[in-house]
C-alpha cells in the first residue's frame, strides 16, 4: 500500500494537481508515521517535500511552513550520511533544492506578514548559492521594511547590485536604487560592466538618466529626457516608455501632455489598468479632461468586470469615489489598495486628500508624511501638507514648508506659486505685497503657467492692476478660457469702468457655467453701474468680495471657481467639505480664489 500511495502522490505532483497531492501526501505520511518498519528516511523526505510544495502552490502558506524545519533537519541527516538519493531528488525536481526552498519558505513568512523570519530565513542561504530571484527579495524585504518599521538600506542597496550582476535589464531594481540614493552615473556603469554587449545598452543609459533625473525632483528634465528615447529611439509608441514619460509629465504638472501620453496608451492597451487610475486623476484635477465620457465609462466598466482585483483596480474605484465626493467610501477602497501594496504612493496621496476633504487635517497631515517617506520627490504631498496647514492657520508650519519645497524644486513654477499663495494669505499686509515676485517668478520659468497667472489674478482683487498685468490675464485667458479667470477679469474692467469689455468676459463666463453665482453677481453689479453710483457699487463688492480676511484663511480650499486649468472641484474638496464644494460648483467667494487649483489642486 505504501508503495503504491508514494507512486500515485509522486504521479499527481509530475501532473501538476497539486490539490490532489495535498490528501494523498498526507494520508502517506500518517501510515509513514505509523508502520516504522517500511519509513525509510529519503521516503519520507520526499513525502515531505511533495506536501510542503503542494500547499506553498495552493497558497497554503501556514499549512506549509509547518513542514519547513522538519524536512531541513532531514535533509541535514541525509547529507550527514551522504545518501545518493538526495542527489537525485534535487537532479530530478530542481525546486526541491535547499535554496528554493529557503526562497519558498521566506515567501511563506512574507505572506503571512512576519518579514523579520523572512528576512532570517533567506540569510541562511550562501551568497555564492542566492540566485537573483533571491537577492531581489531579500533587498525587497530590507528596503520596505520589516513588523518594526526598521529598513537596512546599505544591505538592500548591496543585494539589489547583485541583482543588476546577473541581470543588467531589471528596471525596477534600477528604479529601487535610485530611490536609495544610488547615483545614476555609478548605476550606469554597473550596468554597461555587466552587460554582454554595452553598445546595444545605450538607449538603457539615457532610460537610467530620466529616472535620475525624476528621483531628484527634476521632474521637467526627465520628461525631457523620456521624450528624447520616444522620438528618437525605435523604442517609440513603447507602453512602458510612455508611462513613464506620462508619469513625467504629471509629476511636473503639465496635465494635458499627460492626459494625452496616457490616452495614446489606452488605446494600444486599454487593459492597463495603472493608466486608467491616472487618467482618472487627472480628469479630476482638470474639473474635466478632454477624454469622451463615452470612453471613460467603457473603461471603468473594464476596471469593474474584473473578478480579482489588483492593488490598481482598488485605487481606480477609491478615485473615482473621490471625484463623485463619497469620501467615507473612497477611504475603504483606499485601505484596499493599501493593503495590497502597501507602497502605492498614488493611494497614499489621495489617503490625504480625502482626509482633507472629511476635514481631518491632522490625520490628513500624518498621510502626507506617510507618502512623504515613500515617495519624496512628488510635489503632490507637499501641496497636500500646505492645504492642511493652512486649514488649521499654520500658518509659519505652510511658510517652512513653502520654503523647503523651493530647496527641493527648484526650477518649478509650481513651489513659487504655492510660496507666492502663502504670502498672499499672510494676515501681514507687507508680506501679501511680496507674493507678486514669486508669482512672477513661476511665469519666468514658464510663462503660460495657469496658477501663477491666477495668483496674479488674485492679487488684482486687493491691489490696482497695471495694464501689463491686464494684458498678460487677456493672453492667457485666450489659451486658457476657464471661468475663474475669465470672472477676474470682468471684475478688474467692471472696476476699470469698462463696461462692455466686462460684459464681455462675464457672458464668457456664462457659456462655460450658466449658474456661476460670481458671475451673475458681476452681471447684476455691472447693470446696477448705469443706475446707481458706481463708488457704492465698487465698495460694495470689494467689501463683500475681494478682501481676504482671517476667516477665510480658516478653510483655505474653499473655493471651488477651478482657477488653475478649470480644478474647482479638487481645491474644493481638499479644502472643505461644504455642499458647495462637494457638488464642485462655485460658491459665493469671489475672492476665495487664492486656493484654486491648477491642474490637479493648485500650484
Amino acid at each position: 500500500m505504501e508503495i503504491a500511495l508514494f507512486a500515485n502522490a509522486r504521479k499527481l505532483y509530475d501532473h501538476k494537481l497539486y490539490e490532489c497531492v495535498i490528501p494523498a501526501a498526507d494520508l502517506l505520511r500518517t501510515v509513514l508515521k505509523n508502520d516504522r518498519y517500511v519509513a525509510t528516511l529519503d521516503v519520507e523526505y520526499q513525502v515531505l517535500l511533495y506536501l510542503l510544495n503542494a500547499n506553498y502552490k495552493e497558497r497554503n502558506y501556514r499549512a506549509a511552513l509547518r513542514h519547513f524545519d522538519e524536512i531541513i533537519h532531514k535533509r541535514r541527516l541525509m547529507v550527514r550520511h551522504k545518501n545518493a538519493v538526495l542527489v537525485a531528488i534535487e537532479s530530478s525536481y530542481p525546486e526541491f533544492g535547499d535554496a528554493e526552498q529557503r526562497r519558498r519558505a521566506a515567501e511563506c513568512y512574507r505572506q503571512i506578514g512576519n518579514t523579520d523570519m523572512a528576512i532570517e530565513t533567506l540569510l541562511q542561504v550562501p551568497p555564492t548559492l542566492r540566485s537573483p530571484r533571491i537577492n531581489l527579495m531579500l533587498a525587497r524585504l530590507q528596503h520596505h521594511g520589516t513588523r518594526h518599521g526598521t529598513t537596512k538600506k546599505s544591505e538592500a542597496v548591496l543585494a539589489y547590485e547583485e541583482v543588476i550582476r546577473e541581470c543588467p535589464m531589471a528596471l525596477q531594481v534600477i528604479e529601487a536604487l535610485l530611490e536609495l540614493g544610488v547615483k545614476g552615473n555609478e548605476i550606469n556603469s554597473l550596468v554597461m560592466h555587466a552587460a554582454t554587449v554595452p553598445d546595444h545598452f545605450d538607449w538603457l543609459s539615457k532610460w537610467i538618466k530620466a529616472l535620475a533625473q525624476m528621483f531628484d525632483f527634476k521632474h521637467s528634465d526627465a520628461s525631457r529626457t523620456f521624450l528624447m528615447l520616444h522620438d528618437k529611439t525605435t523604442l517609440r509608441c513603447n507602453e512602458h516608455l510612455m508611462m513613464a514619460l506620462g508619469k513625467c509629465l504629471y509629476y511636473n504638472g503639465d496635465y494635458f501632455q499627460a492626459e494625452d501620453i496616457f490616452s495614446s496608451t489606452l488605446c494600444a492597451n486599454p487593459d492597463n489598468v495603472e493608466a486608467i487610475g491616472l487618467m482618472t486623476v487627472l480628469c479630476g484635477q482638470e474639473g474635466g479632461c478632454e477624454q469622451d465620457s463615452a470612453d471613460m465609462d467603457y473603461l471603468f466598466a473594464k476596471v469593474t468586470s474584473e473578478v480579482k482585483y489588483t492593488a490598481s483596480h482598488w485605487f481606480a474605484h477609491a478615485q473615482l469615489l473621490y471625484d463623485e465626493g463619497k469620501f467615507e467610501r473612497g477611504l475603504n477602497f483606499v485601505d484596499q489598495c493599501l493593503d495590497s501594496e502597501p507602497r502605492n504612493h498614488e493611494a497614499l496621496i489621495l489617503r490625504g486628500r480625502l482626509l482633507i476633504a472629511l476635514e481631518r487635517h491632522t490625520q490628513a497631515v500624518c498621510a502626507f508624511r506617510t507618502a512623504q517617506m515613500v515617495a519624496p520627490y512628488r510635489f503632490e504631498i507637499y501641496r497636500g501638507l500646505f492645504h492642511s496647514y493652512l486649514a488649521q492657520k499654520r500658518f509659519k508650519e505652510a511658510n517652512a514648508l513653502c520654503n523647503w519645497t523651493i530647496r527641493l524644486f527648484q526650477n518649478s513654477p509650481r513651489s513659487f506659486t504655492m510660496f507666492g499663495r502663502t504670502l498672499f494669505l499672510f494676515p501681514d499686509p507687507r508680506m501679501r505685497r511680496t507674493a507678486r515676485k514669486f508669482a512672477e517668478k513661476s511665469l519666468k520659468i514658464n510663462h503660460i503657467y495657469t496658477p501663477a497667472v491666477n495668483l496674479i489674478a488674485d492679487i488684482c482683487q486687493v491691489e490696482v492692476p497695471t495694464k501689463a498685468t491686464i494684458k498678460l490675464l487677456e493672453k492667457h485667458v485666450v489659451i486658457f478660457p476657464k471661468v475663474n479667470l475669465l470672472n477676474h477679469l470682468g471684475d478688474i474692467m467692471r472696476k476699470q469702468k469698462e463696461p462692455v469689455k466686462a460684459m464681455e468676459y462675464y457672458y464668457k463666463a456664462l457659456r462655460q457655467d450658466p449658474k456661476s453665482k460670481r458671475t451673475l453677481r458681476g452681471l447684476r453689479l455691472l447693470s446696477k453701474s448705469f443706475e446707481e453710483s458706481p463708488v457704492l457699487d465698487e465698495s460694495d463688492a470689494i467689501g463683500m468680495e475681494n478682501q481676504p480676511s482671517t476667516n477665510d484663511l480658516a478653510t483655505p480650499c474653499e473655493a471651488t471657481n477651478g482657477a488653475e486649468g478649470g480644478e474647482s472641484a479638487e481645491n474644493s474638496r481638499e479644502a472643505s467639505s461644504s455642499a458647495a464644494a462637494r457638488s464642485g460648483q462655485e460658491e459665493d467667494v469671489d475672492d476665495h480664489d487664492w486656493i484654486d487649483v491648477p491642474d490637479g489642486m493648485s500650484y
